[in-house]
């Protein structure tokens, strides 16, 4: 494959990864009357509609999860396949997808709790549907760290106790589980565009 429709194709996949893995919670956290969370449904509809119709959020939830295992599984057989020697098991391509999907969730927390952070200090009493959808997709995951956490003079610093923590169970998954226990004896020609 060369460099150019490896670039597309994994291109294209975080970018189908994203809406999904996104519409999970948002779909759970940001007003249905929201315009990003409307347009990230109307993306996802189509996908999400090929494994059953429901309406349940719960069900979609889970749908979009599965849907974003399978895609991530099966863009990653078709990668492994054609660059490497020796490839992962099954088994071991489903623990790569499933802590590639994790790091997704965990990177896109990160990005949004620094947007948050920066809209509230430039911007603290504007609304708009970018600002709103990023505060109300993480709040929820910012309220348990502010509940138990006191408030100097007036400063919340729960956005960067989360990040600390997103960060360092990033730094887990991609330092010890990924590269010692299932990247071990797989031979590649373009290792690093794989993983």
């Amino acid at each position: 494959m060369t460099d150019l429709a490896l670039f597309l194709f994994t291109t294209l996949i975080d970018f189908v990864l994203l809406l999904l893995v996104v519409r999970v919670f948002s779909s759970r956290w940001v007003s249905e009357y929201n315009q990003i969370n409307k347009a990230i449904g109307l993306l996802t509809d189509r996908l999400l509609s090929t494994l059953g119709k429901s309406t349940d959020p719960q069900r979609l939830a889970i749908i979009s999860i599965l849907l974003a295992l399978m895609v991530e599984f099966f863009s990653g057989l078709i990668l492994f396949g054609m660059n490497c020697i020796k490839s992962p098991s099954v088994f071991e391509l489903f623990a790569l997808s499933a802590l590639s999907i994790l790091d997704l969730v965990l990177t896109i927390f990160f990005f949004s709790i620094i947007l948050h952070a920066i809209f509230s200090w430039l911007i603290p009493n504007q609304h708009s549907s970018l600002s709103d959808f990023i505060r109300q997709l993480v709040v929820p995951v910012l309220n348990p760290i502010r509940k138990n956490l006191p408030v100097p003079a007036g400063l919340d610093f729960s956005p960067f106790i989360a990040i600390v923590l997103i960060q360092s169970i990033s730094l887990f998954i991609s330092g010890n589980i990924t590269s010692k226990l299932l990247l071990d004896g797989i031979v590649c020609a373009n290792f690093q565009h794989l993983v």
